[in-house]
């Protein structure tokens, strides 16, 4: 398909060319879109002066004390008007060097909030405000105050973008029922692979121990402990397996678990690694108690490997129930995750038919490809809204 004549600017308040930035989805992100259009403007990341970054630090510290001292809460820091005005205005400033057709803005509610451009805004998130503040511990105890700014934050983003894409329907409900969202889409992210996966479908044979794969940094978010619970009930059960736990190091240990406590996937090395365990892994294992976007369980399924997880926040519009891998309620017991586990161990042919399925889910849906051509029919019509 050729490229699109429309002129588009990648604005993000990170440097999107550092893959450390957002995980390196902003690097994905550009770097596909650069494939779609003929020009891709990158307008990150913010540079403020010496003396903006001290004014910052000081309004933030006397916010901080304030909140804490008349609210006894948190005060955030990440979303609030000083720095989106702050930020809005050096945007606004950079706009002035470029004739734009439209403005793709990924997690850039603040960015956007008080920015002053007539150029049309398509404007990406994974969630709200509204239901970060609930849902990560990162946001708890803020003051109502900082929420109620937070909000406005969040509100005049939407407002401001003519287009607002998400990567679940979760948070589009949000955007539409808190925020009054009015062009909403559904878009799902792709895998943060540099190279195309060598996908084999996952056989079980009796010579093959059974091998489970937790990837996360958060141990405790991720459903850690829900694994080790669940694996000692199967160990109990009498099976044998192997857990494979990548990105962190639990503070208890079990004999069947490898720790790999860090993997750099800019490191060739490393995601050689990583690649390795993701081939040789029969499920992704992550009863998360908390997820947006789990970029892992599109990796996971790019190497056939199916998901066992839980239905919360956007990870049902990622694994779809017993096709890419199996869901289980919140509040589903531990002896769940082991009869699940169980049946996938006695049941080859089941193990197998996911594996195919989670497979033809990344071929079809959960890759930046796909994601970047809808992309591509967004800022077209958002351009010409």
């Amino acid at each position: 398909m050729s490229k699109s004549q429309l002129k588009v600017g990648f604005l993000t308040a990170l440097d999107p060319l550092d893959k450390r930035s957002w995980s390196g989805i902003y690097f994905r992100m550009l770097q596909t879109l650069q494939e779609k259009f003929q020009t891709v403007i990158v307008l990150g990341p913010v540079k403020l002066s010496f003396h903006q970054r001290k004014l910052l630090d000081l309004r933030f510290f006397f916010s901080k004390v304030k909140h804490r001292l008349f609210y006894g809460k948190k005060y955030n820091v990440a979303h609030n008007h000083t720095l989106s005005k702050m930020h809005g205005a050096y945007f606004s400033d950079i706009l002035q060097q470029y004739e734009l057709d439209v403005i793709f803005a990924p997690t850039g509610s603040v960015e956007i909030a008080h920015l002053q451009t007539s150029v049309p805004i398509c404007y990406f998130s994974d969630a709200t405000f509204e239901l970060v503040c609930q849902y990560y511990d990162a946001f708890k105890n803020l003051s109502s105050k900082s929420i109620q700014e937070s909000n406005e934050i969040e509100a005049m983003a939407i407002q401001q973008s003519t287009t607002q894409v998400f990567s679940s329907q979760w948070a589009i409900n949000s955007a539409i029922q808190v925020y009054q969202a009015k062009n909403t889409y559904l878009v799902k992210m792709g895998a943060n692979l540099d190279r195309s996966s060598s996908y084999q479908v996952k056989e079980r044979n009796s010579s093959k121990i059974f091998s489970l794969l937790f990837i996360g940094v958060d141990w405790k978010r991720k459903g850690g402990p829900i694994v080790l619970e669940s694996l000692d009930i199967l160990e109990q059960r009498g099976f044998s397996f192997q857990l494979t736990i990548i990105g962190c190091i639990p503070d208890v240990q079990r004999s069947y678990m490898h720790v790999i406590p860090f993997l750099d996937k800019n490191n060739a090395a490393d995601a050689e690694r990583l690649e390795m365990h993701l081939k040789e892994a029969d499920v992704l294992f992550m009863p998360t108690r908390a997820d947006c976007t789990p970029i892992a369980f599109g990796e996971a399924n790019a190497y056939g490997v199916p998901v066992i997880s839980t239905h919360t926040g956007g990870v049902s519009d990622m694994i779809e129930n017993h096709v890419n891998g199996i869901l289980l309620d919140y509040h589903a017991p531990h002896v769940a995750y082991a009869d699940v586990l169980e049946s996938l161990i006695e049941n080859p042919e089941h193990l197998e038919k996911l594996s195919k399925q989670a497979r033809k889910k990344y071929e079809e849906e959960l890759n930046w490809n796909t994601w970047a051509e809808r992309l591509k029919e967004i800022l077209i019509h958002t351009a010409n809204h």
